[in-house]
């Protein structure tokens, strides 16, 4: 073999050998990810200890021989990579981007060799299509982040970038881009980006289209958008973007949770008072809930879409509207009904004006203030009983809520068998512990405080876990991998919260025993094992359905 010939083998060597890890490591990736979708095992197996063996050997088939040896096992090695390659590429094309971002989102940014291997396997696709390219975007800009502690992801050194981009452009054939078409595609990027950086509200950032403009970019790019010097570009502004929504939409946020909770107080008032509910509120009414549970069920799962809190905050602002007796013709329907009379007045306390009489001289948001105020059988709000808890609130709101709809002159025994809260199945001194809290008839800070709050979210986390595990069962039947997935993911989530909290009953348990006050103590044992039945049901079936059940 020549000189020339002997550095062509030795070049074609640590290309297959640099192929056969980024394979390798794709293979795991994919079937943790079938796995974790319940979908089985890999329908494809593969010798990889016994490929990785023959290629070892080869080192010095390609360093002495001067034969035709070198290149015939090269060949051999090659045509078995092809066939890998393509198998896997058949399975992987199963998978959309969305559901491949959650499983990338889990690679540790330290941790570049996966991401490299990764990015490489695609870009040893022949034929690149939309969904290769936006599966790229989305590694690419994770290889682009750089280490940090902070809630922020920042770019690196766009040098660093480009060389690291240069490299991985190596396995792939890019088509020529002169520098007069390279430089106004990056000016393109460029000004999207500052664009970004110049909106300061959600609403603006929504009604501006940008993401959508951007996204239109990136597709008619294609390929193109491979080029390093784009790439670097291209990788900046997305986390750029990503940073921007965040910090806007957290602002927004804010507002919508402490919309949503002026929200619930006029739901509490119209069951109260039902003659003020038209056709057109109960609708918008409707409508907001709609919005609410598909906005929560993106929030549990890390994947709200710009669309889902926009039509919430709409759909909640009409319902504001309609109480703003200010308003024409049909919002300002609910001043102009009957006062339905004045309600009672607390000790201490002067009359409050009926809505009907108040409403000429307030804002809608002091409105709801009102309506939420007559509502309540004292000043406490509701988020005020128990800190913002994201995992809870909607079970949560769901008992508030339920128990509002009670009678509060009845018993707890009596409270829990209502129509209303039936389908709770709740302790009667869960039901009373939300009432005395409401009230304020027991000291903040003290025991009785601290327990009554325990029962109450214990007793929510309870709700939802039945919930989710009837939800497994119902799904584990079906052919909807990617819900039951979904279902899987976010009941994982209450399996670690369930573990805490059952430390939580044995430290109550334990210190009702050392003070010897334990007349609550067989309600903490019931609520307690009622509680351990619903966190073994759950993770029973999480665990037999392939779900990553926490120990």
């Amino acid at each position: 073999m020549s000189t020339s010939g002997a550095a062509s083998a030795s070049v074609r060597y640590t290309i297959l050998s640099d192929r056969f890890r980024s394979l390798w490591t794709f293979y795991q990736f994919l079937n943790g990810v079938l796995k974790h979708l319940g979908e089985g095992p890999m329908p494809y197996t593969y010798d990889f200890q016994g490929l990785h063996r023959h290629i070892q050997d080869l080192v010095h088939t390609v360093g002495v021989d001067t034969n035709a040896k070198a290149a015939t096992e090269l060949d051999q090695v090659e045509r078995e990579l092809d066939r890998i390659h393509r198998e896997l590429s058949r399975v992987e094309g199963e998978l959309a981007p969305s559901v491949l971002r959650k499983f990338f989102d889990h690679i540790k940014r330290q941790d570049e060799k996966a991401l490299c291997a990764l990015i490489k396997f695609y870009l040893l696709y022949k034929y690149f299509e939309q969904d290769t390219l936006d599966k790229l975007d989305i590694l690419f800009t994770r290889l682009a982040e750089a280490p940090a502690d902070e809630e922020r992801a920042v770019a690196r050194d766009p040098e660093d970038l480009h060389r690291r981009f240069h490299a991985l452009s190596e396995f792939t054939s890019l088509p020529d881009l002169p520098a007069a078409e390279l430089s106004p595609l990056v000016e393109a990027v460029l000004s999207i980006r500052t664009e970004l950086l110049e909106i300061d509200g959600y609403v603006d950032l929504v009604e501006s289209r940008v993401y959508e403009r951007y996204r239109r970019l990136k597709q008619r790019l294609g390929k193109t958008a491979l080029h390093p010097e784009l790439l670097v570009e291209i990788t900046t502004t997305n986390i750029a973007a990503k940073n921007r929504f965040k910090e806007l939409f957290e602002t927004e946020e804010k507002k919508v949770v402490e919309k949503t909770n002026r929200i619930y107080e006029i739901e509490r008032y119209l069951s109260q008072h039902p003659g003020l509910a038209n056709n057109e509120l109960q609708q918008q009414l409707e409508d907001f809930r709609h919005f609410r549970i598909r906005y929560e069920s993106g929030r549990r799962k890390e994947n709200v879409k710009r669309d889902d809190i926009t039509e919430m905050t709409r759909a909640m602002q009409a319902v504001l509207d309609e109480f703003d007796p200010g308003a024409r013709h049909p919002k300002a329907a609910v001043a102009q009904r009957p006062d339905p009379g004045p309600f009672t007045a607390q000790p201490d306390r002067a009359p409050r004006a009926s809505i009907s009489q108040a409403g000429a001289n307030l804002s809608p948001d002091l409105l709801v203030d009102e309506v939420a105020e007559q509502a309540r059988p004292d000043s406490t709000s509701i988020s005020s009983l128990l800190p913002p808890d994201p995992l809870l609130n909607e079970s949560l709101h769901t008992i508030m809520f339920a128990l509002e709809m009670v009678v509060w002159d009845r018993q707890p025994a009596q409270v829990i068998e209502a129509p209303e809260i039936r389908n709770l199945k709740l302790e009667a001194w869960e039901a009373e512990s939300y009432r005395k809290l409401a009230e304020e008839s027991v000291k903040k800070g003290t025991s009785d405080w601290e327990l009554f709050r325990f029962f109450l979210s214990s007793a929510a986390l309870r709700v939802k876990m039945e919930e989710e595990a009837a939800e497994i069962t119902r799904l584990e039947t079906s052919e909807n991998a990617d819900r039951l997935f979904e279902v899987l993911e976010r009941s994982a989530q209450s399996l670690e919260r369930a573990r805490d909290t059952d430390h939580r009953f044995q430290w109550f348990i334990d210190d009702m025993l050392f003070r010897g006050h334990t007349h609550r103590l067989e309600q903490v044992y019931r609520s307690r094992f009622r509680f351990l039945r619903a966190y073994s049901g759950l993770w029973l079936d999480h665990q037999r359905c392939g779900g990553l059940t926490p120990l």
